[in-house]
């Protein structure tokens, strides 16, 4: 007999992108946007943002965003400060020996890396400060926020014309180069692979959490990070961003995936909505509305659009479809290394899409007490529309019961 974990079926293969190559064109780009805005010195410290900067994931600093490490980075110099633990794997992400500076006590053993071999500082404030001493600063960026206090107000007291680096990293990362398409694609593929196996795995009484590890193991067979699984159904679909539980499926329960997974550092964020059993003619219409939303936003989408009008053009066309009482904050957002980027699809943003810039859109609705369901899909912005990179089945999936 068949189990639920029979439908986490291998995704398609890896994709063939030299991420070594990848980090030297996203370095390249950065000091070129650092020579435009007058930045002589960066200093960056989101997990994002040191992955774009010096082409190394921490795996610590995955799991905790406030991680105390940061990259530097010049016209001449790429310098890492981090725990001293991390020098190993950085070296294999192509970080020179002599840029290295490492803090706080750890052992490898052996001679095979010239890198853990080194002296390490007591603290992150030594080493960084050994690290700035090498280079003249000049005019600096740093993004404070991801530092810890004593670092960023040292940096504060001692580069006081110091900017805030944050939002020049987001327009920076913002256009997507080929390859970094190519990994998001990816990544999008196997969350949508996911979904499907979760779909075809659902059934009444399998419970939530049956259907989320289908779901989970599929995008990680895909070599996806497991981001965030939200399968709910029945009266938790309308819970937002929720764990799942071991409620099990009954008929005419609506069953909601918002999954994402981190492929190389580059995220997806999908969705799709089932039905256990027939939907209900207010389930039927409610979900044709939000989907023909959906479609509209993708139609007027493109290069030079301000976010405000794709919001706009959702929300006048779920209301044209019958959905009078809908209301929503945002219907979408930039995606990259980050799920949330900028510029965010709401009423008030006048941002323009920019070209070769990544989006999920999305028309969620949640209503506590009846459930919840959404649609939501990837894609790139060109000059003359929206290029889908997610493809799954967007209607109101059927679950026999």
């Amino acid at each position: 007999m068949n189990t639920v974990a029979d439908h986490a079926k291998l995704p398609t293969s890896a994709i063939d992108v030299d991420l070594h190559s990848l980090a030297s064109q996203r370095i390249a780009r950065l000091r070129a946007k650092m020579q435009k805005s007058a930045i002589d010195t960066l200093v960056v410290s989101s997990p994002e943002n040191v992955l774009y900067a010096s082409g190394y994931e921490s795996m610590p600093a995955t799991i905790n965003r406030r991680y105390g490490y940061c990259a530097i980075v010049t016209a001449a110099d790429l310098l890492m400060v981090a725990p001293t633990a991390d020098c190993a794997a950085a070296e294999e992400a192509g970080i020179k020996t002599d840029a290295f500076y490492p803090f706080g006590e750890f052992y490898f053993s052996g001679e095979q890396s010239g890198m853990h071999g080194k002296a390490w500082h007591a603290g992150f404030l030594d080493a960084l400060s050994a690290a700035m001493a090498r280079i003249r600063p000049g005019r600096m960026a740093v993004e404070f926020d991801h530092l810890p206090p004593a670092i960023s107000e040292m940096l504060k007291n001692a580069y006081s014309d110091a900017a805030d680096a944050t939002g020049f990293m987001l327009q920076v990362r913002g256009q997507k180069l080929p390859d970094e398409i190519a990994l998001l694609r990816h990544a999008a593929i196997i969350t949508e692979q996911a979904i499907d196996a979760g779909i075809r795995a659902a059934a009444v009484g399998v419970t939530e959490k049956e259907v989320a590890s289908v779901v989970a193991a599929t995008m990680s067979m895909g070599g996806g990070f497991t981001r965030n699984v939200t399968v709910v159904g029945g009266p938790r679909s309308a819970y937002c961003d929720c764990h799942p539980t071991n409620r099990p499926l009954e008929p005419g329960d609506l069953l909601r995936f918002d999954v994402g997974c981190s492929y190389f550092g580059y995220k997806s964020d999908l969705a799709r909505t089932a039905v256990i059993g027939e939907p209900t003619a207010l389930q039927a219409g409610r979900y044709h509305a939000l989907l023909r939303g959906l479609e509209a936003e993708i139609e007027i989408a493109r290069a030079g659009i301000e976010a405000k009008e794709v919001y706009e053009a959702g929300m006048r066309r779920v209301e044209q479809e019958g959905f009078a009482d809908f209301r929503r904050h945002h219907l979408g957002h930039a995606i990259g290394m980050a799920v949330y980027e900028a510029p965010v699809i709401n009423a008030h943003s006048t941002a323009k899409l920019q070209e070769n810039a990544t989006f999920c859109l999305e028309t969620p609705y949640y209503e506590p007490g009846w459930g919840g369901m959404m649609c939501e899909d990837t894609g790139i912005v060109t000059a003359s529309g929206f290029e889908l990179i997610s493809s799954l089945d967007r209607s109101l999936r059927v679950i026999p019961c």
